[in-house]
């Protein structure tokens, strides 16, 4: 489902019935990557410049794209795989993700975008007087960078991103870890985001989850991960919560 039409909205609860609302939201937690930014074509773009710089040939744009979601060093060793035909070894992955930090760093945001409707929908929810949290696999630098480079910043009451604690989504320790931030239950939390790890991060939890369609969907269908809403656009969800 990769329609990026906002007048197209699924919506389908964790039992795959139809819901209308979704109930007791105190906070969001939000992805990043595929969710508030297309950030595809900059992380690809490193990617292939790390492997021209080893000798490598650059790798095409859709491939590149499916082995985002699970951080920057699955990123890069799925990629090193690839163009190898076996698994790296620690040396070649250090190696490698020493010149990747260096290339996405100075091209970070040459090509990245900002989803249309995200920050009138950033807006819907801070009038709502809702808490709001980045909850990301990318390390924090990056986040900042990004979030201060597209002035999303000032949105957000803390960040819980890849380098925050030992474990990454989909394993929900980090939900746990912006609830406690925020004083709430994790039931209490929203996740907003686009694939299979911000789906089953929040549903371990015991939070509720919307979809995007027009993210990074690691090749899954989104209809099977059991959200509580697909959407089109984030001026869709507010409709959708029952405040």
């Amino acid at each position: 489902m990769n329609c990026q039409d906002g007048t197209l909205v699924k919506r389908y609860a964790s039992t795959n019935e139809m819901t209308n609302t979704i109930s007791g939201v105190r906070a969001i937690a939000i992805d990043l990557d595929g969710t508030l930014l297309d950030t595809i074509p900059d992380l690809c773009s490193a990617v292939n410049r790390v492997l021209t710089e080893l000798g490598f040939a650059e790798l095409p744009l859709q491939l590149v794209k499916s082995f985002v979601g699970k951080g920057l060093g699955e990123h890069m060793r799925k990629s090193l795989l690839t163009v190898l035909k076996r698994e790296p070894t620690d040396d070649e992955k250090a190696h490698a993700m020493s010149l990747y930090k260096k290339h996405y760093a100075a091209h970070i945001a040459d090509q990245t975008t900002i989803y249309p409707g995200v920050v009138a929908g950033l807006d819907l929810f801070k009038a709502r007087g809702l808490k709001m949290s980045v909850v990301t696999n990318k390390w924090t630098v990056y986040t900042e960078t990004l979030l201060a480079h597209f002035a999303l910043a000032p949105y957000f009451d803390h960040l819980v991103c890849g380098d925050t604690l030992t474990t990454g989504k989909p394993d929900p320790g980090m939900m746990f870890y912006s609830a406690g931030r925020f004083g709430v239950h994790p039931r209490e939390m929203l996740m907003i985001g686009d694939s299979g790890n911000d789906s089953r991060a929040a549903q371990a939890a015991g939070s509720k989850v919307v979809l995007m369609t027009y993210g990074y969907s690691e090749g899954e269908n989104l209809a099977d991960l059991r959200a509580n809403a697909i959407v089109g656009t984030f001026t869709d969800i507010p409709a959708l919560l029952d405040i």
